[in-house]
């Protein structure tokens, strides 16, 4: 599965993106950070209901996509291998653990779609 970003819309509660699936639904996403790892790049979302919902008790999801494309034909393809899931999450709360968004990168679980 991959899907296409279809409109930047920066909102003042953060960066929210329309994300378009290959059946042509639009998703809105909150974009909490992206990192390169191993030379690929992976970007991280949460749904924007759950961002909005603010619910402390338990972690977001978050949605790891790997952008690949040139620069003008960028598409994001979902990480289906769990096992680089796991290690792009890792290294994603790793680079975000000594910066302002720790404590919410702490709070987000991997969407093990």
């Amino acid at each position: 599965m991959s899907m296409k970003e279809e409109n930047n819309d920066y909102e003042e509660d953060g960066n929210i993106v329309e994300l378009v699936d290959e059946e042509g639904n639009t998703l809105r996403y909150e974009h909490v950070g992206t990192i390169e790892y191993k030379g690929e790049w992976y970007c991280f979302f949460t749904p924007e209901a759950a961002a909005q919902e603010g619910d402390e008790d338990e972690g977001e999801e978050v949605a790891v996509f790997r952008l690949v494309g040139e620069e003008d034909n960028e598409t994001l393809e979902i990480v289906e291998d769990d096992e680089l899931l796991d290690e792009v999450f890792a290294e994603f709360c790793n680079q975000y653990e000594n910066s302002e968004e720790a404590d919410e990168a702490a709070s987000l679980e991997p969407d093990a779609e």
